[in-house]
């Protein structure tokens, strides 16, 4: 019997369908190619092109020393795309100024290196061929200068022999003395560390042996020096000897306790420790 039964004609495939789906499936990659390529042009403007190349190269933090000598120093290559610059390169060069202290070197976009220093501070000088060597609180012998800066301690060592732990013992020393006796200090002889003295602007002589407990001596010192006195022996500061004849050298001294009893010698008291 002849199949009678109709059968639907078969459904066109929507117009557009393949196409539409094959173009969901390369958007993705699609998006790749356009970053790569996007990330290629930009690294090649960053890399290799002029329009962000080192152009300045400004210097900042300088008191004494001429910017257009560290800018010399640092030898930024100017011309070079900003972001191949080696940095830490040109803070290398300029650290070894003897009078930079520390140093820091940046990028500042567009066409800028930025180099700012911290320049050492002289804590005391010492007498070098006529002139005087600076030195800083870490005793880092850095400049010479034609005279002492005004406040500035003169240290009697030999420039050339003197160690930089007796000097730091010597900054030490220093940084500890007020400001009212600081001011007061115009001479300073160190043999080592453990061997300092002082001369005071009127001629008094501190014999302050270590720089071990040099607060301690300092507040000692601040109260014997209400006693007119040649001669302040505070090398052992619980045992502080005051005396008005000058001492005749500034060889190592006995301990306070053991030197001679003598009319004119006197012991004092000593503050509290604070």
């Amino acid at each position: 019997m002849p199949d009678t039964k109709e059968r639907a004609p078969a459904r066109p495939a929507p117009a557009g369908r393949g196409p539409r789906r094959r173009w969901t499936n390369l958007r993705p990659l699609l998006v790749l190619v356009v970053l790569a390529v996007l990330a290629g042009a930009g690294w090649g403007i960053v890399y290799h092109s002029s329009l962000l190349d080192a152009r300045k190269v400004a210097v900042g933090g300088t008191k004494v020393l001429p910017r257009e000598q560290v800018a010399q120093v640092a030898a930024v290559p100017v011309g070079d795309p900003l972001a191949g610059i080696d940095l830490d390169a040109i803070r290398a060069r300029v650290a070894a100024i003897p009078r930079v202290a520390s140093v820091r070197v940046e990028r500042d976009w567009p066409h800028t290196v930025r180099i700012s220093v911290r320049e050492r501070v002289t804590a005391l000088v010492v007498p070098d061929a006529g002139r005087y060597a600076e030195i800083d609180k870490d005793g880092v012998r850095f400049g010479t200068v034609d005279a002492a800066p005004p406040g500035v301690p003169i240290v009697k060592v030999d420039a050339n022999t003197v160690g930089r732990d007796t000097l730091r013992g010597v900054v030490q020393v220093v940084t500890a003395l007020p400001p009212p006796i600081a001011q007061r200090v115009r001479d300073i002889t160190a043999r080592t560390r453990d061997d300092i003295a002082l001369v005071l602007d009127k001629g008094e002589t501190v014999v302050w042996g270590g720089a071990d407990a040099s607060d301690r001596k300092a507040l000692v010192l601040a109260v014997l020096l209400q006693r007119p006195a040649k001669f302040y022996d505070i090398s052992a500061p619980d045992a502080p000897v005051t005396r008005t004849q000058p001492f005749p050298s500034l060889a190592p001294p006995a301990p306070a306790q053991s030197l001679p009893s003598v009319a004119s010698a006197t012991a004092v008291s000593t503050p509290s420790a604070p």
